[in-house]
């Protein structure tokens, strides 16, 4: 019965959505204007002593709205994150081997001299952050990944350009890589799938990378970062959301679950405010006061939005007929 009756408030309607900013700013190494996207949670305006980690995404022009849509429609599954849109294509994301790319050159110290540190003096972000490429895009991850880039703690590579050897080189020069990467490869022809089967037979041997490969025989060169991206949130934030039983025992172990969360992240997680509204009525149908009255007060002192979900939710349950888990909610309200 009590399964049903979460279920049941699962389907319940609390639908947010991220914000968009707009930024642009003056790059002395392009020599130009560049403007771009950054995506913001939308607990960002009011819980402002929270800092959020963030997500680059290459080949923003083309896939920042897709990394967007996703990561709302797995808010509940994984961290919320800033999405910055990283636009660039063609010969600044090609190999610098040598330094003699010059478009190459001036691309990677946009990002990582201007962009990044630009991110950073106006955004309230974690010390923690995702780089994700697809395509030319990967490679280019996957040269910051295997050259130990220090900005970024994860790498999300999804069928990256490989037939020019460049990436293999490097991956069989480079020893003791960390981090997490997630890799995958589509339904590309041998010139892609000998050299990926190359690379990822050297990653192996590195005992302290978390590796994820998969290949999407059934998907094409474009189709196969959609799933390849819910797949690598999936994998890397498996244990984000607390289970049916840490979320039904009450507070105290749903915020145990989130602490440890953090300790392993390194930046500040609390629960979801849905969640929370969705067990304070879970509570109080249950006419557990006691949990009301501590998610209530919870709920009053994290999130600034929380009265007005409050007094949503209680309207909500008695107008379903749930009169006397209304009443204890209100109760809670006024003490």
């Amino acid at each position: 019965m009590k399964t049903a009756l979460y279920c049941f408030l699962l389907l319940l309607s609390i639908s947010t959505f991220a914000e968009v900013n707009n930024e642009s700013f003056t790059s002395k190494a392009l020599n130009t204007q560049v403007t771009f996207k950054v995506s913001v949670p939308t607990s960002y305006g009011t819980r402002l002593n929270q800092s959020y980690p963030v997500i680059y995404v290459l080949h923003g022009q083309w896939d920042f709205t897709l990394v967007q849509s996703i990561s709302d429609t797995l808010k509940n599954e994984i961290p919320e994150f800033i999405i910055v849109q990283v636009i660039g294509k063609g010969a600044q994301l090609q190999p610098n081997d040598a330094n003699i790319n010059e478009n190459a050159r001036l691309f990677r110290q946009h990002f990582t001299s201007e962009l990044i540190p630009y991110i950073k003096n106006n955004y309230r972000t974690a010390n923690y952050s995702i780089l994700i490429g697809h395509s030319n895009a990967g490679r280019f991850a996957m040269e910051q990944f295997l050259t130990k880039s220090p900005l970024f703690n994860d790498y999300f590579v999804f069928s990256p350009s490989l037939d020019d050897g460049y990436i293999v080189s490097l991956a069989q020069s480079v020893t003791e890589l960390k981090a997490h990467l997630f890799l995958s490869i589509a339904n590309e022809g041998e010139h892609m799938q000998q050299p990926f089967n190359s690379l990822v037979t050297m990653l192996e041997k590195h005992p302290s990378l978390s590796l994820t490969n998969e290949k999407y025989a059934q998907y094409s060169h474009q189709s196969s970062k959609v799933i390849a991206l819910v797949n690598a949130f999936q994998t890397r934030f498996s244990h984000w959301q607390a289970n049916y039983e840490t979320k039904i025992a009450g507070l105290a172990p749903l915020l145990a679950h989130y602490s440890a969360l953090q300790k392993e992240f390194g930046f500040q997680v609390l629960p979801s405010k849905d969640d929370l509204i969705r067990l304070l009525a879970y509570f109080a149908i249950n006419n557990n006061g006691q949990e009301v009255t501590k998610i209530h007060d919870y709920l009053i002192a994290h999130y600034s939005t929380a009265a007005e979900s409050i007094t949503e939710i209680e309207q909500y349950l008695e107008k379903e007929g749930y009169q006397s888990a209304a009443k204890l909610i209100n109760s809670s309200r006024l003490q």
